[in-house]
């Protein structure tokens, strides 16, 4: 048994993002269509997470949904026979992106189109067509002004002209090479 659980590790460590979603989908409570984990952290009750169709979680999202500060408030308070259980769902809703390093707390959730920036701790339900980041994770903006600000960002690339990279290869790492560190 313990052989067949290290082979599933490694197994999961070494999908794709989209197979990693499908190894998943039996041990999650709910898992949608063109989901793409680039993590392979989903906590010890992975049945305790809900995540909707085309969410992409980055590389390094920690999915915690239970507390063990049970087991130190146990010892402390001498109720070793006392089973005490701090546990919470994480659900995603559709078309979500979680930053690269994000941890999500018991009973948080993001809603559908929603953005959190990278290396953030979510602790709560953050709503839909929202950007959230930080620690704790606070409001930051709305899609619609993370749209607008990151077309304009794009559009004042040399590399992009209407919309489309006039480079590839090589041409366009040079190009942005140049752009970052030769000012």
């Amino acid at each position: 048994m313990r052989i067949k659980s290290i082979c599933e590790k490694i197994r999961l460590r070494l999908a794709s993002p989209e197979k990693r979603a499908d190894l998943m989908r039996k041990k999650f409570y709910f898992c949608g269509n063109n989901v793409k984990l680039y993590t392979h952290y989903f906590g010890t009750e992975p049945y305790l997470i809900s995540i909707h169709d085309n969410v992409v979680c980055a590389a390094g999202v920690q999915f915690v949904n239970h507390d063990m500060s049970v087991f130190n408030v146990k010892r402390t308070m001498g109720w070793c026979e006392i089973k005490l259980d701090k546990v919470g769902s994480i659900e995603l809703f559709d078309n979500c992106f979680i930053g690269a390093q994000t941890i999500l707390m018991p009973n948080c959730s993001v809603g559908k189109n929603s953005v959190v920036a990278a290396g953030s701790v979510v602790t709560k339900h953050i709503p839909e067509n929202q950007v959230w980041g930080g620690v704790p994770a606070k409001y930051i903006m709305s899609i619609d002004e993370y749209a607008k600000h990151i077309t304009e960002t794009n559009n004042n690339y040399p590399w992009v002209e209407d919309g489309k990279f006039i480079c590839s290869g090589e041409a366009l790492i040079k190009a942005r090479q140049d752009y970052f560190f030769i000012k």
